[in-house]
């Protein structure tokens, strides 16, 4: 048994003794005059004490909670401790003193009890109201004390009549200041507080302050002998929300149990006398139509009143909630949606409970028309869910697809909660809509046969779709073919699915803004396959469009993957500070969002990587090459599934080990979903086969690895150059490279001046062997300047001695090429012969005028908000114009920025 705020009997123990009035001879019950006398150890509250005696220091103080908050609690404690600033009456109401006569004539003994005189008081029982000399008078005896007194009004809200709340009124203003009230109430009270509150003559100790925190509840289940692991105390409280009652109803339960934690953690689904008090103590205690109200409602999680409508057939959904929360009726709103509720957890399970004792053929109802609400408010999730509990399957696909959920379920936040709400969905569900969600499953399994089947059954029966709902089948249809297009490296089916999903989404322009998620992955899927094929310009245009469509939320993973393939075409550009940029913005948006390295692409770990080795950072290579093999999609995905391996073959190559370097390219794949490596791939995997061969002074292994390849390239020139000198011909090799040699630097393509580069080193390695060191020295400072732009250094670590001597006896050269840094370059030794400071290496590309007037208000740390309003042109343009300043200087940050301009004269006319 519980007394109404929910204590357990003997926590609150009240004399059981009567009274008579002298004047009228009206029972008096001693108990409601008395404070409850406190018969168990409590929790301390010290908070809550600390809020109760700051509140007393004004007129108003207004407790409210719900049933079993532990509001009477609060005060009795507050009172033993004395902590008062004079004597305090107390009346604890009930329901038949919703009369004048009878609630002043309690409040008058409570207060002659409490030792306050009152001078010329009778008793004043009559039934419906009380003279206001009377109250006059009360209020005249109470104001001339010295010191005031706390009268204490438990559960207020039985009262309703609107003389008493007048009344009340009246006499708190009269006996200022020597009268301090408190009252105890499920709802807020019936006096004006709004008044009071303005004034700042109101105390409000709401449900959250009454809720027990984590550390209150340990205290409380320890007076019980309960020790809850950290886990268990967390799930506990969370899905008790601190309510007292069911703290302590809790506890008295898990005296019963073998395994606390676990009743804890399966509370909101528990039964027994917590049950039974939210029936009786808050269900029951409601009119017919709230309770009707309540059990129509509680089978979602959040209510709003146009959905609270809809499931009662009411139209009074907003109303109904405020005053429900304005009771407290364990229903809170919600801070993300003001106007918008939910109930407490375990009260949510005991309604739902009633709701399939009293109403069993009601529930499926319910939850269609929950499902329909969710449908139109775009929350897919919630239509979902409540379809498949209404056991709807042809709503539930039909609510998921026609929604444009798709994408949702094959790479949103929600996937999992989708996955799981369709995790019963029969295989033999009819229909174009369950086929396509089946396929959509399979796919995020891998299960591409199964998907397949399933995508061809949707697209055969979707004629028979209503004429409204094909363009969203159709569309959803198209990204699947277009994932199953990626996994084979298919790039006419790729741009097919694109140009059958882009019409489709055109015709539901609307639904398609609301989802961008769809055309993303559409966007991100051809991309992958262009870039896959070589046609990197092709790509970079899809990837650029499909990063403007992932910008808004759903579309994280889309975005994530889009910002991997820019990374990865960018590098085979050659353009190592753009790809560490956008691998850098995938890892950073990657983590911003919550998603450890096992959840990503791999691909923005992957470019990283491949950075951090061609600049011989070999412990940044080795943890990004880790991050990249970790993620989940890696084995799935061509391009991580293929670097991988090869760049842990690199590894040990470069750590002078190539014989584990050829046996780890035996773990990169010959074939992607079936297909041969496409034509770029297979020369990078020969040249690496290649170099590793020629590590271990086998030119003619080295030949054959490249002889089985049919492309050409300056990259594989250069590769056959190597092979020739390193078999004693370097004539030949030097005829081979003549080509590469004579191409117009400026004119040349970024990814060619990568294979110039090691062309002109493979040059000033022939020549010094020739005896020929000042032109050895200047195919090297050749090399050098075509390296410096993006500080590409593992050509000169791999090129052995002869970098290192040349720069040892050329103190300018290797003074002007300090980026290379240690073991080539000693920073402290390479200086100029001269003594005075290298000058500084010019941009590897003019500033415009415009970049000029940027950099300038750089070096005045102007931010790029104020630059932007300086010159009159958007954030965005200022953006830009960083960009293209930080790369033509060779930097990554502002300060370096601004250094580098020093350096070289920029600042001093901008």
């Amino acid at each position: 048994m519980t007394d109404r705020e929910g204590a357990p009997v003997g926590t609150l123990g009240r004399v059981d003794t009567t009274a008579a009035d002298p004047a009228g001879g009206h029972p008096l019950l001693a108990a409601k005059l008395s404070v409850p006398v406190i018969r168990t150890p409590v929790v301390g509250r010290p908070r809550l004490i600390e809020l109760v005696s700051h509140g007393v220091e004004g007129p108003l103080t207004v407790v409210s909670g719900a049933a079993g908050a532990g509001k009477t609690l609060l005060l009795a404690s507050w009172t033993a401790e004395g902590s008062a600033p004079g004597p305090v009456a107390w009346v604890t109401l009930d329901s038949f003193d919703d009369q004048p006569g009878v609630f002043w004539a309690y409040v008058i003994e409570a207060l002659r009890r409490a030792g306050v005189e009152l001078e010329d008081v009778g008793h004043p029982f009559v039934a419906e109201s009380v003279a206001r000399p009377l109250l006059a008078r009360v209020a005249d005896s109470l104001a001339r004390r010295s010191t005031p007194v706390v009268l204490v009004l438990d559960q207020l809200d039985v009262l309703g009549h609107r003389q008493i709340r007048e009344d009340i009124d009246f006499v708190l203003h009269a006996a200022a200041p020597m009268l301090r009230l408190v009252l105890l109430t499920r709802n807020d009270g019936p006096l004006p507080l709004h008044r009071y509150e303005l004034r700042g003559e109101l105390e409000r100790i709401r449900d959250a302050d009454l809720a027990f925190t984590a550390e209150e509840a340990a205290d409380l289940l320890r007076q019980h002998g309960i020790r809850l692991t950290p886990r268990g105390l967390a799930s506990l409280t969370e899905n008790t929300r601190g309510w007292a009652a069911g703290l302590r109803l809790s506890a008295v339960a898990m005296q019963r149990q073998a395994d606390p934690d676990g009743f804890a953690a399966a509370l909101p689904h528990a039964g027994g006398t917590l049950a039974r008090y939210l029936v009786d103590e808050v269900l029951d205690a409601q009119p017919d139509e709230i309770r009707e109200f309540l059990l129509r409602t509680c089978i979602v999680d959040r209510l709003c009143p146009t959905l609270a409508d809809l499931l009662t057939g009411r139209s009074d959904g907003e109303d109904a909630l405020a005053a429900l929360r304005r009771a407290n009726v364990l229903i809170e709103e919600l801070d993300q949606a003001p106007g918008c509720y939910r109930y407490h957890p375990l009260f949510t399970h005991v309604l739902r409970r009633e709701l399939l004792r009293r109403s069993p053929d009601l529930v499926g109802e319910l939850h269609r028309r929950a499902s329909g609400w969710f449908e139109q408010a775009g929350l897919l999730v919630e239509a979902v869910g409540h379809a498949t509990a209404a056991g709807d399957w042809q709503l539930a696909t039909a609510s998921l697809v026609r929604g444009l959920g798709l994408g949702a379920l094959l790479a949103g936040r929600q996937r999992s909660q989708l996955d799981s709400a369709l995790a019963g969905l029969p295989e033999a569900e009819p229909g174009a809509m369950p086929a396509v969600v089946r396929a959509a499953r399979a796919m995020t399994r891998f299960e591409l046969d199964v998907s397949r089947d399933q995508l061809a059954l949707a697209e055969k029966l979707a004629d028979e779709e209503p004429e409204a709902h094909r363009a969203p089948l159709l569309a959803s249809a198209a990204v699947l073919r277009s994932i199953l297009a990626r996994t084979a490296g298919d790039p006419v089916a790729a741009e097919a699915s694109l140009a059958d999903g882009e019409a489709q989404l055109a015709r539901v322009p609307a639904l398609a803004a609301q989802h961008p998620e769809l055309r993303a992955l559409l966007l991100s899927n051809v991309g992958t396959v262009q870039l896959w094929t070589g046609r990197l310009d092709a790509a970079e245009r899809t990837l650029r469009a499909g990063l403007a469509a992932s910008a808004g939320a759903g579309c994280e993973y889309p975005r994530l993957n889009i910002l991997g393939r820019l990374a990865l075409v960018e590098f085979m550009r050659g353009h190592l500070r753009r790809a560490a940029q956008l691998g850098e913005e995938e890892v950073a948006f990657a983590e911003e969002n919550g998603l450890p390295p096992a959840n990503r692409t791999g691909a923005g770990h992957l470019v990283l990587a491949m950075v951090a080795m061609e600049r011989s950072d070999r412990e940044t290579a080795r943890r990004q090459v880790e991050d990249a093999g970790r993620a989940v999609y890696a084995q799935h995905d061509p391009f991580v599934s293929l670097f991988v391996p090869l760049m842990r073959a690199w590894q040990h190559a470069d750590g002078r080990d190539p014989r584990r370097a050829l046996e780890g390219l035996a773990h990169v794949p010959a074939t992607v979903g079936g297909q041969p490596l496409p034509g770029w791939l297979r020369v990078w995997v020969a040249l690496s086969a290649a170099a590793f061969r020629l590590a271990r002074r086998d030119p003619a292994g080295a030949a054959a690895e490249l002889d089985g390849v049919a492309e050409q390239g300056a990259a594989l020139t250069v590769g056959r150059a190597a092979v020739l000198f390193a078999a004693g011909e370097p004539a030949r090799a030097t005829e081979l490279l003549a080509p590469v040699l004579a191409t117009v630097e400026p004119a040349a393509e970024p990814a060619d001046a990568v294979a110039r580069v090691e062309a002109w080193l493979l040059t000033a390695r022939i020549r010094m062997a020739a005896g020929d060191r000042t032109a050895a020295r200047e195919a090297l400072r050749r090399a050098l300047s075509a390296a410096r732009p993006e500080e590409r250094r593992r050509p000169f670590m791999a090129a052995g001695p002869v970098v290192r001597e040349l720069l040892r006896s050329d103190a300018d050269l290797a003074a002007a090429h300090r980026w290379l840094g240690p073991p080539l370059v000693d920073p402290a030794a390479a200086a100029p012969r001269t003594g005075t400071a290298a000058p500084a290496p010019a941009p590897v590309e003019a500033l415009t005028e415009r970049e000029l007037t940027v950099l300038a208000r750089l070096a005045q740390a102007m931010s790029n908000e104020d630059i932007a309003q300086d010159l009159f042109l958007s954030v965005n343009t200022v953006k830009t114009h960083v960009r293209g300043i930080y790369r033509k200087l060779g930097v990554s940050r502002r300060n370096e920025a601004v250094r580098r301009a020093r350096e070289l004269g920029l600042l001093g006319s901008a």
